[in-house]
């Protein structure tokens, strides 16, 4: 380690916490910024609720009106 000597000035009991709590508070800035200045990690954390909603108040018929199945055609001679 190549600055070991750094504990010769701050106690390790001192430096250790201070430095994990720096950290911590970088993590909670980032965090919180994440959540403020986007518009999907509210719908995330809710589960998607928005999409589910809006696809389950369009009708059935606007939805997909092609995708009628049916059967396979014949072969033809």
């Amino acid at each position: 380690m190549n600055q070991g000597k750094v504990w010769r000035v701050v106690n390790p009991t001192i430096g250790v916490p201070i430095f994990l709590g720096s950290v911590m508070v970088g993590s909670l800035i980032v965090h919180g910024g994440l959540m403020i200045n986007t518009d999907w990690f509210g719908a995330y954390w809710n589960g998607g609720q928005k999409a589910a909603a809006a696809a389950a108040a369009k009708p059935a018929a606007a939805l997909a009106p092609d995708t009628i199945v049916s059967q396979a055609p014949t072969p033809q001679k």
